[in-house]
């Protein structure tokens, strides 16, 4: 089944680690520098890890000769236009370290997959919506790739009922009501 993420990065020069990717839909520029890019995954294919790269060719379109999939044009530095394209490929199997993504979405019923999930960071309300927008910024490794994480954000209001294990992200205020941001952690079984 088919659904999309939205994740937050650079608009010229961003990496994501996607579990069953299949395309970039959409990007929204975010002032200079920033994108929040509609990512469509593939449920039925998360333990297929893609790296994401988003790139930029200056003011001239791209000359790769590997594929590449065009984006909308980004802005920089206020008033100059860069050509912008992505491209995929499966994760390496060798590859380690560590890397923070951004997903952005609603406060409750967001859901996305993460490969080596270490942590959670942090989360930050946007103010986007009627407040109930939220960054959720996580910490992945590479070492641990192949251990696919499902990661689900709820939110509670008024009382603060956040059941056992699961891991509190604090307060927003959505529609003038103070509530409860927690994400709940399932390490899939492996495919």
């Amino acid at each position: 089944m088919l659904k999309t993420v939205v994740l937050m990065g650079s608009a010229t020069d961003a990496q994501f680690w996607i579990p069953g990717f299949v395309k970039i839909d959409d990007v929204r520029q975010i002032g200079d520098f920033a994108a929040e890019y509609d990512v469509v995954y593939d449920e039925s294919k998360v333990h297929e890890v893609s790296m994401v790269f988003v790139s930029n060719s200056g003011e001239n379109p791209p000359q790769t000769t590997d594929p590449f999939y065009p984006l909308p044009k980004a802005r920089i530095f206020g008033d100059r236009w860069v050509y912008t394209y992505y491209q995929y490929s499966p994760i390496p199997s060798k590859w380690g370290g560590e890397k923070t993504m951004a997903f952005v979405g609603r406060a409750y019923g967001m859901q996305f997959y993460v490969p080596g999930l270490v942590a959670i960071e942090k989360m930050r309300a946007t103010g986007k919506g009627d407040g109930e927008m939220v960054e959720i910024y996580v910490r992945a490794s590479g070492d641990k790739k192949a251990e696919i994480h499902k990661v689900s954000v709820t939110y509670t209001a008024p009382d603060k009922e956040i059941p056992a294990g699961a891991i509190d992200l604090g307060l927003i205020h959505p529609l003038g009501l103070w509530g409860y941001v927690y994400a709940t952690d399932e390490i899939l079984p492996a495919a």
